[in-house]
């Protein structure tokens, strides 16, 4: 099978809060980001339509530590609904500035290292 994918993916396990463009700003959703690279994430969400999702922005606010929340904004590419209305979604990052795109290489790379694998870059 060929590989589509345009940067090497870093599994990972990233509890956070979701908040989709378009529905009300009080609502955040549980959710979890299952994978990261330097283009985007794999997330999981409650959500009742995984077509409702697609080409919607998302924005996950991340705990990483005691001390450092991150956020972090991309475009719905993909979506599958799954068990329990769980939507499996792929996130483009979109008009990242240079210091964003530091962050994002930062949470890759240190993924990468969690998991024993170096980044191929």
């Amino acid at each position: 099978m060929e590989n589509r994918r345009r940067a090497e993916r870093r599994n990972v396990l990233w509890m956070g809060r979701c908040q989709v463009e378009g529905e009300s700003s009080d609502v955040w959703r549980a959710c979890a980001i299952f994978d990261v690279s330097t283009l985007g994430v794999g997330i999981d969400l409650p959500h009742p339509g995984a077509s409702e999702l697609l080409s919607r922005r998302i924005t996950a606010l991340l705990e990483l530590g005691l001390s450092v929340d991150v956020a972090v904004t991309g475009k719905v590419r993909s979506a599958e609904s799954g068990p329990d209305g769980i939507v499996r979604a792929g996130m483009e990052f979109v008009g990242m500035n240079q210091t964003e795109l530091s962050v994002v290489d930062l949470l890759e790379r240190r993924a990468a290292s969690r998991s024993g694998a170096l980044p191929s870059h």
